[in-house]
């Protein structure tokens, strides 16, 4: 349920409530102030007391038919006399009866009655007037006729009506106060109603917003509803969590950037070492012959196109880092471009003991998009790590090629020392060695792989290795075919 709806809803019921009691007691009052005696008993009294009520309405209907028929009676004093004695046995009424402006019969216990006070002849009252007589409420009821010389005549119906008056003193100060009551449950229970629904959460999320102004983003937000606070709160927690990750990010990067300086220290400081080293040993002397001068330039010079490689190499994982490699991609035939490979790595190692083993499928086209280049880049280096940790004297590379209706899988498999579990996870970070006990004396920046891993991302490809300890190393990727999305 929305706010907005929620806040309709309230308003509503603080105005519907105080309403519905007021038209209540409106009601109660109206029926409690008409004195007709018999509608408030049907009202208040048990169905026992019908058949009296029926009783008392014939007697008055009789008394009606009497004052048309023989009016002259009511003059007779020993017949009005018997007459209020059964009014008073039959209804608990009493009987005044006026000729003219003259009062003929008044019983004794309403002596105190003001006279002046009954409704003159003729007047129709639909509410029977109410009068105190010695301490006591009494309702007044008349009814009209005429004698037989002409001269008006009322019968006055004088019934006690303390049990209304007492009910109407007593009622009505529940009444009010239970109205009272009601109003501030109501006003209670909207307020806590709104206060849970609406304030509670926004408490809540100050309470959110002030622990990451700390820097605490590790709590998360509860999210109770779905209403526009619940929203905000769903967004201050995706902001969380994505703030969370953005100082993660951050903080990995600059531990990143710390490892990133050492490793470059460590790997630049020892061919330059070397180069040093060689370099005094000429100054010195050392170096006193044709031969050991040619040797000493020649590892110089080695030193130097291996410090060479290892910037160029760090130039180009900085500009993958930083995406401002620019790609030149088209359409290749990965089978006939994996040939062409295959034939000049025999030519560059042949009489090193290399055997190299090719396996195209020919089931199926290898279309793809790429960059000659970097694909290029990224087979040397998948070689080159491999030649540099096989450990046997003759050395196989087995290159493999498949494809299916997606993509074509490259793979390439050694027989090297492989791989422990443990490292296998880890080949592809930079400046990763799989011996780190050997430094850099295999050479190599130890980027190669996290340069090809990097390449191979760019074409939205994968990367990964399969390897056995002492069971040499299987490195694969793939790349998506020509024209998938």
């Amino acid at each position: 349920m929305s706010i907005k709806l929620r806040l309709v809803i309230s308003n509503l019921a603080m105005i519907l409530v105080p309403i519905i009691f007021v038209c209540l007691s409106a009601v109660l009052v109206a029926l409690l102030f008409k004195t007709d005696v018999k509608e408030l008993r049907a009202i208040y009294l048990p169905p026992e007391h019908y058949k009296k009520i029926s009783e008392q309405n014939q007697f008055f209907i009789d008394l009606r038919k009497e004052t048309m028929k023989n009016p002259e009676l009511f003059t007779d004093p020993s017949y009005l006399k018997d007459l209020d004695s059964r009014l008073t046995q039959t209804a608990d009424t009493s009987l005044i009866v006026r000729r003219g402006k003259q009062i003929i019969y008044l019983p004794e216990k309403l002596k105190d009655l003001n006279k002046k006070e009954l409704p003159p002849f003729g007047l129709f009252r639909e509410i029977e007037p109410v009068e105190q007589v010695n301490h006591q409420f009494v309702s007044i009821k008349k009814l009209d006729f005429y004698y037989p010389d002409g001269s008006e005549g009322s019968l006055f119906f004088v019934k006690d009506a303390s049990g209304v008056t007492k009910f109407v003193r007593t009622f009505f100060p529940i009444l009010f106060t239970l109205l009272i009551l009601v109003l501030i449950g109501t006003n209670g229970l909207l307020t806590y109603y709104v206060s849970k629904s609406i304030i509670r959460p926004i408490r809540g999320l100050q309470k959110a917003a002030l622990r990451m102004k700390e820097g605490d983003l590790s709590i998360p937000i509860p999210v109770y509803s779905k209403d526009e606070i619940g929203q905000l709160a769903l967004g201050v927690e995706e902001m969380r969590v994505r703030l969370k990750e953005s100082i993660e990010t951050q903080l990995a990067y600059e531990e990143n950037r710390k490892e990133l300086i050492a490793n470059i220290s460590h790997d630049l400081r020892t061919p330059i070492t070397t180069i040093k080293g060689y370099m005094e040993g000429i100054r010195d002397g050392v170096a006193n012959s044709p031969e050991k001068m040619d040797r000493y330039m020649q590892t110089i010079l080695s030193k130097a196109n291996e410090l060479d490689r290892m910037i160029e190499e760090l130039f180009l994982y900085s500009k993958l880092d930083l995406q401002r490699l620019l790609f030149h991609f088209e359409k290749i035939h990965f089978d006939h471009y994996l040939e062409d490979f295959v034939e000049e790595l025999r030519f560059d190692v042949e009489g090193k003991r290399v055997d190299i083993n090719l396996n195209i499928e020919k089931s199926g086209d290898y279309l793809v998009i790429g960059d000659r280049e970097n694909l290029k880049r990224v087979i040397t280096n998948i070689v080159d790590n491999s030649l540099k940790y096989i450990d046997k004297p003759d050395k196989v590379l087995s290159f493999h090629l498949t494809t299916n209706d997606s993509y074509v899988r490259f793979k390439m498999t050694d027989n090297g020392p492989g791989i422990t579990k443990e490292s296998l996870s880890l080949i592809f970070d930079r400046f990763y060695r799989a011996d780190s006990a050997r430094g850099t004396d295999k050479g190599g920046s130890g980027l190669g792989l996290s340069i090809a891993k990097r390449i191979i991302e760019e074409h939205q490809g994968s990367i990964w290795a399969e390897s056995q300890d002492g069971q040499g190393t299987t490195i694969l990727f793939t790349l998506k075919k020509a024209g998938v999305e």
